[in-house]
């Protein structure tokens, strides 16, 4: 692969990454400030939803772009792809998800803990446990993984979609996500093959099959124009959310343009800067997935347990949405350097020998 863009790929995932941290930060949930709409909920909105909102579409449109780069479309091909996937996604989807399940069970059984838990998972019956293990994880943030790996198994079909409809094959899929529900299959309040995640998926599929290149090269102008959109969709989004319900066409709409010009604006942002400061890959971003495994259950507890304590202080709990997404980085990359020294085959299964 081309280095720059591999290093655009890499930087991107490890920033997008890190802006997922920042959204599971968020501190308001079921607060009188989050109700009232006060300063601090917009300032925390802003950044754990609106401005992260782009980054889930991000990840899916570069894995799409990855799993058919290079890729010479023949069914040997696809099955070394799909094999190669079940290590660097499978494995890892079952370890890290059972990992998580084993470590809050165990959490609900000390006394000073078990408040935080509206039901004990040692009470439930067993399917439910299985379902909260590997369907609907508590390891939350793997329901990306668990998407990405359906996609991974239609791959031929998407492909074949590609080949014979082109471009409107990706017309199709976009038009889905103007629909209320968001996905193809729904059950027990999960949504099971998300529209969004496969019209990006596919969007990066398609980017490199036609050998599109992913380097923008936009006038300053066409950058400073997209960074202004994308801002009054964003306060657009701001009265949109509290004036129409979450299902309502013009909530769905303003959302999907918003994401859309977000994701544009972050993407060809990258290479406008790229080209002024030469931004070079680091040895930290090769922690990324790791951090993204790792810090979603301890980040939701550990902020649970301090808002329980601090109480309602904006100040407070401004600051500490901030300084806990920086905290709960740096704590999952000396995490994952310490698994890396000392255990490295377990370090290389919790990761896919990423």
């Amino acid at each position: 692969m081309d280095k720059s863009v591999s290093n655009k790929i890499r930087i991107l995932s490890f920033y997008s990454i890190f802006m997922v941290v920042v959204c599971h930060a968020y501190n308001l949930t079921n607060l009188s400030i989050e109700t009232n709409r006060e300063v601090v909920y917009y300032i925390e909105y802003l950044f754990a939803l609106e401005l992260s909102n782009i980054f889930i579409p991000m990840f899916f449109f570069i894995s799409g772009f990855l799993f058919f780069r290079n890729h010479d479309l023949s069914v040997f091909t696809f099955k070394r792809k799909i094999k190669n996937r079940f290590k660097t996604l499978v494995i890892p989807y079952f370890l890290w998800c059972g990992l998580w399940f084993l470590i809050v069970y165990a959490i609900q059984f000390i006394p000073m803990l078990s408040h935080f838990f509206e039901e004990p998972l040692h009470q439930m019956p067993l399917w439910r446990q299985a379902w909260l293990a590997f369907v609907d994880p508590i390891n939350y943030t793997f329901w990306f993984i668990r998407e990405l790996i359906f996609y991974i198994w239609v791959t031929p079909l998407i492909y074949l979609g590609i080949k014979y409809l082109k471009f409107y094959f990706l017309i199709f899929l976009c038009a889905l996500l103007f629909l209320e529900q968001p996905s193809l299959f729904y059950a027990n309040n999960v949504y099971l093959f998300q529209y969004l995640g496969l019209f990006s998926f596919t969007c990066g599929a398609y980017t490199s099959i036609t050998k599109l290149n992913i380097i923008s090269n936009f006038k300053t102008s066409t950058h400073i124009l997209s960074v202004v959109i994308w801002g009054i969709c964003i306060f657009l989004n701001f009265y949109v959310r509290d004036a129409y319900e979450e299902t309502d066409m013009i909530a769905i709409l303003c959302k999907r343009i918003t994401m859309f010009v977000g994701f544009f604006t972050v993407w060809t942002m990258y290479d406008f800067i790229n080209k002024r400061y030469e931004l070079t890959n680091k040895p930290l971003y090769g922690y990324r997935f790791f951090i993204y495994a790792a810090h979603g259950v301890a980040l939701t507890y550990f902020t649970k347990i301090y808002v329980k304590y601090i109480g309602e202080n904006d100040i407070i709990l401004l600051g500490l949405f901030f300084i806990s997404s920086v905290l709960a980085t740096l704590a999952c990359v000396w995490c994952a350097k310490l698994l890396q020294k000392t255990t490295p085959k377990v370090y290389a299964l919790l990761t896919g020998s990423r």
